[in-house]
């Protein structure tokens, strides 16, 4: 592989120093806003740990007997960016999953749609009723970026449209204080679901702003107002700042949420978290940060919540992982119950594998991230006969035992190399990218192969949509950085 490619994807994290022009500078920025720069001020210091891990449930072996158990099971997703099923075989994983398990409803805490990006999204729910009638959508700073006319995360309710693309009422009563936010009676089975969807954007910095008191008030107010009886659940979701908003609150505003509410839910990290903030051990709620369909956080792997009530047990939630080829249970900090008569508290629904902590590979020399570079791009040369790839590595391997912790930092995440058919017309601006001025190119195309989030860069300052990507099937693993590395490690 070229080094200026190599010099390329390492350059990512610092390109803010870089001196780039035109469609080179506005690529940069996608890909160093989408390789892990959206992550926002932690939230992990309000989490508290639990101080025991359930073991399994009765009657549950398979993920299918949750879906045959419950009473009440419904989706929580966010953070795809206009990615569909057309684009993203994660979220196709997603919906087809979806389809199999039959919830009652799909809950979106924002960041739908991209301004500049191809947002696939925005026609595919178009065209599918089902998710048209079942979607609760969250107006959030991607969505105020897409539809308002100075496209700035923070021009507070623009993203309203987004609503547009649904029918609320087509299954609840819907009361709508504002166009950005909403409050959604949702009937399901003996169940009525309460969902108070805010807006809270990421942008401007001053939350006073960004949520403001008039939203506080009118969601304090529709709280004390819900009736809550042994058939009701209420959700109150915000995406948020820093993915901890409950915090911001007033010490009797946040009481009553935290005591009245059973989910309490945001987003904006990228990251998949449950937890029961401190002091509130013995409370109603579990607060869950909903983690993201596509260009998860660092360290982070792409998924979507499910949620099972089962009547006998209590709340069941998991984060569910797209990265797998078939849906399954999920175990430590990926499952919680909040049972009946108890705190929440994390749940094993299967055993870990046998293998699990055992190191990958004992490295006789160290790597560095260009070697790693070189030896996977070869791979995948190899394998795909790409013209040129990108892996995306981003740190070496030290010597001696190598983990799978230690792979996954290897390039932060797990993100899927697709593979797209650039026409020869379109190709000059990716070669600039990358620092390559010559190309032996025997046809009309060149394939290159790059992660997730870099090839939805590459599709967007060539203006080619996902029809060039190459197809990828729901049950094919396809080609994934960490088990990449893994395979590469374990062939030596």
């Amino acid at each position: 592989m070229n080094n200026a490619l190599l010099a390329f994807t390492l350059m990512c994290k610092n390109v803010e120093n870089q001196t780039v022009t035109g469609k080179a500078n506005q690529f940069l920025a996608l890909v160093l806003l989408i390789s892990g720069a959206i992550l926002q001020v932690t939230y992990a210091a309000t989490a508290q740990p639990q101080k025991a891990t359930q073991v399994g449930l009765p009657g549950v072996q398979v993920i299918a007997d949750l879906d045959r158990l419950a009473d009440l099971h419904f989706i929580i997703m966010s953070d795809h960016k206009g990615d569909s099923p057309l684009s993203s075989v994660e979220f196709a994983r997603m919906a087809a999953w979806m389809e199999a398990g039959k919830p009652a409803f799909v809950i979106g805490l924002g960041d739908h749609v991209k301004h500049r990006w191809e947002n696939s999204f925005i026609p595919w729910i178009q065209s599918e009723p089902w998710w048209r009638e079942h979607f609760y959508p969250n107006v959030a700073d991607g969505e105020n970026e897409y539809y308002s006319p100075t496209h700035r995360q923070s021009d507070y309710g623009e993203g309203a449209p987004i609503l547009d693309l649904v029918d609320l009422e087509a299954h609840a009563q819907v009361i709508r204080p504002n166009r950005s936010e909403y409050y959604a009676q949702i009937p399901a089975g003996d169940y009525t679901v309460h969902l108070i969807q805010m807006h809270f954007s990421d942008q401007p910095a001053d939350v006073a702003v960004a949520f403001p008191e008039s939203s506080r008030a009118w969601m304090m107010d529709t709280l004390k107002h819900i009736e809550k009886g042994e058939k009701d659940l209420i959700i109150v979701a915000a995406h948020s700042r820093s993915g901890a908003w409950d915090m911001i609150l007033s010490p009797e505003r946040r009481q009553l949420l935290l005591n009245k509410a059973d989910l309490v839910l945001s987003a904006t990290t990228h990251r998949f978290q449950a937890w029961v903030p401190e002091g509130f051990e013995d409370s109603d709620a579990v607060c869950v940060n909903t983690g993201a369909v596509n260009y998860p956080g660092p360290m982070a792997t792409n998924g979507y919540v499910e949620v099972h009530l089962i009547k006998s047990v209590g709340v069941v939630g998991q984060y569910i992982d797209l990265t797998r080829t078939g849906r399954r249970l999920q175990r430590g900090r990926f499952a919680w119950v909040k049972p009946v008569d108890g705190p929440m508290r994390y749940l094993d629904l299967r055993p870990p594998a046998a293998d699990e902590a055992d190191p990958i590979a004992n490295l006789s020399e160290p790597f560095d991230a260009m070697q790693i570079e070189q030896e996977l791009t070869r791979l995948i040369k190899e394998r795909t006969g790409v013209d040129f790839a990108i892996v995306g590595t981003r740190r070496g391997l030290d010597k001696g035992p190598v983990t799978r912790a230690a792979a996954w930092r290897v390039f932060g995440k797990n993100s899927n190399i697709r593979i797209v058919r650039i026409p020869m017309a379109k190709v000059l601006p990716v070669l600039k990218l990358l620092q390559k001025t010559e190309l032996a190119s025997r046809g009309a195309a060149i394939r290159v192969a790059a992660p997730h989030p870099t090839m939805t860069g590459i599709l967007t300052v060539t203006g080619i949509t996902h029809e060039a990507l190459e197809p990828q099937a729901l049950d094919d693993k396809g080609v994934r950085q960490v088990d990449l590395l893994i395979e590469w490690l374990t062939s030596q």
